[in-house]
């Protein structure tokens, strides 16, 4: 390989997406809890607070929540709080994220020892810091989950293919560290169990197996049963579906289309999963199968240098943990809808496969230039057609969770429960109880100022549609403005009771010809299920920038 060439400006380049990620981080984050946080998060630190004694706050700590136990989660929780005095989702989710960027680091490490040019690593960082996976970036529950699992993974396989005893020792501690972060992380004992084997590292895999058995019986105790009967039963059903899904979710970071719909959306991410195997394979058969031929033989068995088969050790882990993941999820999720395979919170799986795949690609080259020069302009184009495809639905979302929270502080709902759930007095409680105490701060009074103008003299009319579910409700003359805080919102008020209830219009396809100019008016979904019986009154508000109108309507809605 050829020496590095590792200019400032390379640097610079690299961290570059690094540096809009952080951006786009904090300006689209809220201190909002939903739907799952109000359990795993703020429903255990309530109990945590309330237990007097020090097992019963250990009982709370390690209790499975979500079908996991989610220590490390939980103990960020308390990090957070103890260290702000605030149950404070912001900072909660920024550790979160945080763990993404040490994955990053762990890269950039075993890519220094390919001992390339900084310019061949800037698609890994291209790779990892753009908007696909959203829903762990911007929410608690699923950042905290998933983002410190995949790093203490991660940190488990660098550590262990280090080869030496300290870092043998480092590597257990984080294997167990792992195992308690959520139950998926026991494949790191499997995928480290394969290095040591193939390593021939017998003594201390003895270790491993032993730490590994401990772990495991350690995670299982008095645990409840798991409920994946109806998964096991649609993978016999129908395992063609499980098959197709492991390509379709190995190449899930190739989902350029999220409005596409189906079949459409899945071909080029199952045509990319295949793909990314096919480059694992060919590494696979070029760096370890020899390996494995010479297993037994103790002579005429080619050396490897030691920071070659360091990268060789740490991508060969880090392909297994993350083909063994999409394993489960290929055979387990199908049964909720083969949608599941490319959903926004399991998204960084793929995507470190793709890094992990694109480092074994590399590794297996000869021919270095100086820069990648089709790589870069390819890694840029992919880049920001991912923020192109999914900044709109990032905006979206905070928009519609901004809303959700004034539902639920003014109507009890709007985070996750549906009316009359048994979820619903939980959610509002834990939404509640932090509130009252002085220790949560969401923005519930975001609307305030428009809500507060006077009303404009000229209604607007809105057209009234209804399905089972729920009211569409269409405003033809307004038009919705784009933008972070910018949206055109439905309002509804009871007659009867102090409930109040906000929903972002939608805009409406432009019927001119330049697809890309907004259309004028907007639709407006409102559930049925959120409203009690009653009678409402219905009001437009109109918020872009310090523009801020209220229209009344002569619509009325009574249930």
């Amino acid at each position: 390989m050829k020496t590095s060439s590792n200019s400032f400006l390379s640097q610079l380049i690299v961290g570059l997406p690094l540096a809009v990620f952080i951006v786009f981080f904090f300006s689209y984050v809220l201190n909002v809890a939903w739907f799952d946080d109000y359990e795993s998060l703020s429903g255990f630190f309530l109990e945590f607070q309330k237990a007097p004694t020090w097992s019963e706050k250990a009982y709370w700590l390690f209790l499975p929540n979500n079908e996991h136990r989610m220590v490390t989660a939980k103990l960020l929780v308390l990090a957070t709080y103890y260290l702000t005095g605030e149950l404070q989702y912001v900072w909660m989710q920024a550790l979160a994220n945080l763990t993404e960027v040490f994955i990053w680091v762990l890269f950039l490490l075993a890519f220094r020892r390919m001992r390339l040019s900084l310019w061949y690593f800037l698609p890994v960082t291209f790779f990892m810091f753009q908007p696909q996976h959203y829903l762990l970036t911007f929410l608690t529950n699923a950042g905290l989950q998933h983002e410190p699992l995949l790093f203490f993974a991660f940190a488990t396989l660098f550590v262990l293919a280090k080869g030496t005893p300290a870092s043998a020792a480092g590597a257990l501690v984080l294997a167990f560290i792992t195992t308690f972060t959520m139950s998926n992380g026991m494949f790191v004992w499997i995928a480290g169990g394969v290095i040591l084997v193939l390593r021939k590292r017998y003594s201390f895999l003895l270790i491993w197996g032993l730490a590994m058995a401990l772990a495991i019986a350690g995670y299982y105790y008095h645990y409840p049963s798991t409920a994946n009967g109806k998964s096991f039963s649609k993978f016999l059903e129908a395992p063609q579906l499980s098959l197709l899904g492991f390509f379709t979710y190995l190449g899930a970071a190739f989902d350029f289309f999220p409005n596409a719909s189906a079949p459409w959306r899945y071909i080029l991410p199952t045509l990319a999963g295949v793909g990314l195997m096919t480059i694992a394979v060919l590494w696979f058969r070029k760096n370890i199968w020899p390996v494995l031929l010479g297993y037994f033989r103790t002579t005429g068995v080619s050396s490897v240098p030691d920071q070659d088969r360091f990268v060789q050790d740490f991508l060969l882990g880090t392909a297994l943990f993350l083909l063994a993941n999409n394993t489960i999820i290929a055979v387990l999720r199908p049964h909720f809808g083969y949608h599941v395979m490319l959903i926004s919170n399991y998204k960084l799986y793929p995507t470190l496969f793709l890094c992990v795949a694109y480092m074994a690609w590399l590794s297996m080259r000869r021919d270095y230039a100086r820069t990648p020069k089709w790589l870069i302009p390819a890694s840029v184009l992919i880049y920001l057609g991912l923020y192109l495809a999914y900044f709109p639905i990032v905006e979206d979302r905070r928009k519609n969770l901004l809303t959700a929270t004034f539902n639920q502080y003014h109507a009890g709902i709007g985070l996750g429960a549906t009316r009359g759930s048994f979820l619903e007095p939980y959610i509002q409680r834990n939404f509640m109880t932090p509130l009252e105490q002085g220790i949560y701060n969401p923005p519930i009074h975001f609307f305030d100022p428009v809500l507060a103008q006077s009303a404009e003299s000229q209604a607007v009319s809105l057209q009234t549609q209804e399905t089972a579910t729920y009211y569409l409700l269409t405003q033809p003359d307004l038009t919705v403005p784009r933008g972070r805080n910018s949206m055109l919102l439905l309002h509804v008020k009871s007659k009867e009771r102090s409930d109040q209830y906000l929903i972002p219009f939608q805009a409406l396809p432009n019927t001119g010809r330049n697809p890309f100019r907004p259309g004028v008016g907007g639709k407006a979904e409102l559930p049925k299920d959120m409203l009690r019986p009653g009678s409402y009154e219905l009001q437009v508000l109109y918020q872009d920038g310090t523009t801020l109108k209220r229209y009344p309507t002569l619509n009325k809605l009574s249930i």
